[in-house]
C-alpha cells in the first residue's frame, strides 16, 4: 500500500535539509571534500524544492 505525503509537510523538512546543508558548507572551505559534498547536499535539495513545488500544483 502507497502512502499519501502531502508536500506541504514535506517543506519545513526540506528547508531544514537546506539550512543545515548550507552551514556544512559555509564551514568547510579549509575542506575541499566537504566543500565539494556539501555543495553537492544543497543541489539535490534545490531538487527536491522544485519537485515538491510541482507536486503542490
Amino acid at each position: 500500500m502507497e502512502q499519501q505525503i502531502d508536500p506541504k509537510q514535506l517543506a519545513p523538512i526540506v528547508e531544514d535539509l537546506c539550512r543545515l546543508a548550507q552551514v556544512l558548507y559555509d564551514r568547510s572551505q579549509d575542506w575541499p571534500a566537504l566543500n565539494r559534498n556539501s555543495r553537492r547536499i544543497l543541489a539535490s535539495v534545490e531538487m527536491l524544492k522544485i519537485n515538491l513545488g510541482r507536486d503542490s500544483d
